[in-house]
Parts: structure tokens; C-alpha cells; sequence
């Protein structure tokens, strides 16, 4: 089902339902959206508000073209794909009139749960989405990656694909409200180029966005300024293989201090499965584990009986539908 989300119906009482099936599927990478072709019914000018569709795990947030080269002492540079109004738009690629929560609140209707930005030197981590432009072009639909729309200062190369990583911005203290917000709506930042800005709700994963004034717009491809397109972002799903599990767990007892988490990790990794297992505030120890599931119930029969030192009172497991997403183990703090 396609969902229109108007600026006043996000934050607001409730959303229309619309549907759009001659919308092509974005979901395959093969698919005639994905290479660029177009449906056989045009899309619609962006007017509408955001659309999400939870069938392909697809947003369509309505954007206009920002215009480039407003500061020549920026001598080209930007540091965002997308930001709202009121936000660095002499930086960025995109302008939207919506809010950065109405836009995390759609991207959260497939499923995105939020990451961890870039920092101290290690990228973004989360899942993984791709981002496209589409527009209307001679009455027919064209989509393009987003990354076709930004060059390499030294080289003057687009970017190639990539996945994007949707970390979801952390919440913060409005100084004027002395509410907890995202962080995004006081930067009014959504999409970033470089790892510099930590509140955007998607990070750009290359490893040279740990520096800055790197890229430029791509302007011969860039629409004309104010000019209202559609940015496309498509949840990421990675082929499950058959049999895989999921688990969730919760261990009660004398779990903490007692070497608990490097005794998970350790036997996770003697088993090849991903994961993350963590302390909670409340004393109990939680961890998430995905692989085989031979090897899966044989780590959880483990951690059943934990390290000598440890006493499990209770371990409740509840089965998740597999993401894929999990390809190494590791302690979270």
C-alpha cells in the first residue's frame, strides 16, 4: 500500500491512502526503475507530500534544486544532498519543505531502524539504502542515482553507486524548547556528504567523506534551480540465505562483571555468526544473533550457561525475521 504524507498529517491526525501501481517496483536493482527506464504511465509532479510505500520500502520525499554557486569563497564545494528550508541550502544539492522528523518518521514506515553516525574515525553504521532523483522528462519518468549528481573536486569524476547509510540522527536538548528532538531539526540537515555533521538522517559511507570540501555539484546534470523533482529512498534488503536465524535475547542474573560479553562474542565468533551483545542499565545483558540456526541454538545453549563465574537466572529468546545485516559480532557500549 503507497501512503501520501502531507507536511500537516505527519505531525499531525492521520494520513490518505493512495494507490500506484503503475509505479515501477524500485525494490531490484535490475528492475526497469533501477537502469533508469521508464514506467509506462509517467509519475505525477511532486505536490503531494511524501509518499511511502511499505510494499518496495520505498519514500518519495518532493524536493526542488538548490541553487549552486552562491558563495564563491565556497569556490563549489557542498556538504549536503538534501537539507530543509532554513537549513545550509548554499551547501547542499535539494531543498524540501518538509521537516527532517517527517521525513525520519516516513523512512521509519519501512522498517529503518536508526544507526550510529560516523565518529573518532569509524563510518556511519546502519542499514543501507539507495537514493535516486526522478522526474518527469518529454512526459516520461527517468531515475537516476543521486550519486550521478555529485563530482570529485580532484578529478572531476561523478561518484559512483553506493549504499547510503541511514543512521537516523541522534536526539538532543532544544535549547529553546528544552525538548529532546533529533538533531536534525535544529540543523535542518538530511542528507550528508561528509562525516563532519553528525545529525543528518543519512550518512555518505565512503571513506573519503571523513574529509571536507571534497565534492562539488554535478551541475550539467543537476535540474534547473527551484526546478521540483522527487528524491527516491529505497530500503536496502540483502538476500537471506535459507535457514537462517534471528534470535533476541534477554539474560538474567549474575550477568554483569563476570566477563559475560566476551564470553558472547567469543563463542559468536568461533561460530561465524553476526551479531552484538550489550549491558543494560536494568543488570540484565541483551544480545542479538543471526546465522545458521544449527549454529545459532548452539551459541544460545552457550549462553544459556554463560562463564564460570556467571549465574543465568533466565533467558528469554523471541525469534526475529532475518535482516542480513549482522555480518560480524561485536560488544556494544
Amino acid at each position: 500500500m503507497a501512503v501520501w504524507w502531507s507536511a500537516a498529517l505527519v505531525g499531525g491526525t492521520g494520513c490518505s491512502d493512495s494507490r500506484d501501481r503503475d509505479r515501477p517496483d524500485p525494490n531490484a536493482p535490475a528492475s526497469r526503475a533501477a537502469r533508469g527506464a521508464s514506467p509506462s504511465k509517467p509519475a505525477s509532479q511532486p505536490a503531494r507530500g511524501i509518499r511511502v510505500d511499505t510494499a518496495s520500502r520505498s519514500v518519495w520525499v518532493p524536493v526542488r534544486a538548490a541553487r549552486q554557486g552562491t558563495y564563491a569563497e565556497l569556490k563549489g564545494a557542498i556538504e549536503y544532498v538534501l537539507v530543509s528550508e532554513d537549513g545550509k541550502a548554499y551547501e547542499s544539492l535539494f531543498v524540501t519543505k518538509h521537516t527532517p522528523k517527517e521525513i525520519h518518521e516516513a523512512l521509519s514506515k519501512t522498517g529503518l531502524p536508526r544507526g550510529r553516525a560516523a565518529a573518532d574515525g569509524v563510518g556511519p553504521r546502519g542499514k543501507g539504502v539507495r537514493i535516486f532523483v526522478e522526474r518527469v522528462q518529454d512526459g516520461k519518468t527517468v531515475r537516476r542515482p543521486i550519486d550521478a549528481f555529485v563530482v570529485e573536486m580532484k578529478g572531476g569524476k561523478p561518484l559512483a553507486p553506493v549504499e547510503w547509510v541511514y543512521t537516523g540522527s541522534a536526539e538532543a536538548t532544544d535549547p529553546a524548547t528544552g525538548k529532546r528532538v533529533l538533531q536534525a531539526s535544529m540543523t535542518r540537515s538530511v542528507v550528508g556528504l561528509h562525516h563532519s555533521d553528525p545529525s543528518v538522517l543519512v550518512q555518505n559511507p565512503r571513506p573519503e567523506a571523513a574529509k571536507e570540501n571534497i565534492y562539488r555539484a554535478n551541475v550539467k546534470a543537476l535540474p534547473a534551480p527551484a526546478a521540483a523533482v522527487w528524491l527516491v529512498f529505497q530500503r536496502v534488503m540483502p538476500r537471506i540465505p535459507p535457514g537462517t536465524r534471528r534470535a533476541h535475547v534477554f539474560l538474567s542474573g549474575r550477568v554483569q562483571g563476570v566477563g559475560f560479553r566476551a564470553f558472547t562474542q567469543r563463542q559468536a565468533r568461533l561460530l561465524g555468526l553476526g551479531g552484538f551483545v550489550r549491558n543494560l542499565r536494568d543488570g540484565r545483558v541483551e544480545a542479538v544473533v543471526e546465522g545458521p540456526a544449527e549454529k545459532v541454538n548452539r551459541l544460545l545453549a552457550k549462553v544459556r550457561r554463560g562463564p564460570r563465574p556467571a549465574r543465568v537466572e533466565r533467558a528469554r529468546v523471541t525469534d526475529e525475521p532475518p535482516e542480513g545485516d549482522l555480518k560480524e559480532f561485536e560488544i556494544r557500549y
